[in-house]
């Protein structure tokens, strides 16, 4: 740890309490949580894994790497504290997910370069209605969907790939299909997000340690460039109780909060280690934000009105890299706070709750 992570971490005194629920072996290499915002289903969160399988055999009898994955479908009862694995779909490997937010299904970005959709029954099982590959462009073979996220009417989505790609899916009653897309980074696109408050403005961010700004009225025209970040961009959060209000997490271990009128320098950031890959803001309370940072741990931190970050808590349950976390809808501002974290190699899901300390 850097003399400047023990100095970050030296000045914050401990505002709340985390306890282990739950700890579940996913088998798979697991890298995102997703808890769904449908009711009367907010019981169900969606884990998703990555499992490199390099001995595996194809029809002509030769070995290759194939990347496979698990979509688990858990539910969690609060009153009896008990967690139920109801379904597990066998797919490509999985690197994010994303509910939708009019209707009870969720979107699956893979390893294959393809988004799949999953719709939830009223019996709570998930059941494939479509799939879409999204186009290679520099006459490669291999491409991965990195990232996805929806607008908040659900007839978008953006979808960011590894050759540096973005791709804006149009859904409708007869399914998905590409509405625009462009190059938008020099190496692996590893996130992107719609504007909360205005969807014809999005954001992306890439291996290159640029942060982009477009408005897809006009995608021959980047709006704005940010390139103070020292290392890849790897999570971006807009925020939807407050305009112009953006979040960004990168390998150089800095969560920064911009605001967007003013995207020359982040308007604040602190370091908290191990390289930001996840932030998620509590759905009750948005200011208070879960960050899987990567060598390290997850960590709490509060944003005040002023742009300030404190860091609240940490949370050290897990062993290998941290990468997938999210609260539940079914969590409160007041009392307790339950949300999920997921590691890679230890295949390792936690369920946990946060409650202020005493």
């Amino acid at each position: 740890m850097s003399a400047e992570q023990t100095d970050v971490r030296a000045d914050y005194t401990m505002q709340s309490v985390i306890t282990t629920l739950h700890s579940y072996d996913t088998e798979y290499s697991a890298d995102s949580v997703e808890w769904c915002p449908h009711r009367p289903h907010r019981n169900l969160f969606a884990c998703g894994t990555y499992q490199l399988d390099e001995n595996e055999t194809n029809n002509c009898g030769s070995s290759h790497a194939v990347r496979k994955g698990r979509l688990l479908l858990f539910s969690y009862n609060i009153e009896n504290n008990s967690l139920t694995l109801k379904q597990t779909i066998e797919t490509s490997a999985i690197l994010d997910q994303k509910w939708h937010q009019q209707i009870p299904s969720v979107a699956v970005v893979n390893a294959s370069g393809e988004v799949v959709m999953f719709n939830l029954s009223l019996e709570e099982q998930l059941t494939k209605i479509d799939i879409l590959s999204i186009p290679i462009t520099d006459g490669g073979s291999d491409q991965l969907a990195l990232s996805i996220d929806w607008t908040k009417q659900g007839d978008r989505a953006l979808v960011s790939d590894s050759n540096g790609g973005i791709s804006i899916i149009r859904t409708d009653k007869c399914g998905m299909r590409i509405q625009n897309r462009w190059t938008a980074h020099a190496f692996e696109a590893w996130t992107c997000a719609f504007d909360k408050a205005n969807d014809n403005v999005v954001y992306t961010g890439g291996d290159d340690a640029v942060l982009c700004v477009y408005d897809i009225r006009c995608l021959n025209v980047t709006v704005a460039k940010n390139k103070s970040h020292s290392a890849g961009i790897t999570s971006l959060l807009a925020f939807h109780h407050v305009e112009h209000l953006l979040a960004t997490g990168s390998y150089d271990d800095n969560l920064r909060i911009f605001d967007t009128r003013y995207m020359k320098s982040p308007a604040n950031q602190i370091n908290l280690g191990g390289g930001v890959w996840r932030i998620k803001s509590n759905h009750h309370q948005p200011d208070q934000i879960l960050c899987a940072c990567m060598y390290h741990n997850f960590s709490i931190i509060n944003l005040h009105s002023d742009r300030s970050i404190v860091l609240d808590t940490e949370y050290n349950e897990h062993n290998s890299i941290c990468y997938g976390c999210d609260w539940s809808y079914n969590s409160n501002e007041s009392e307790s706070k339950y949300f999920a974290t997921c590691s890679f190699y230890d295949h390792k899901l936690c369920l946990a709750v946060l409650k202020a300390q005493k």
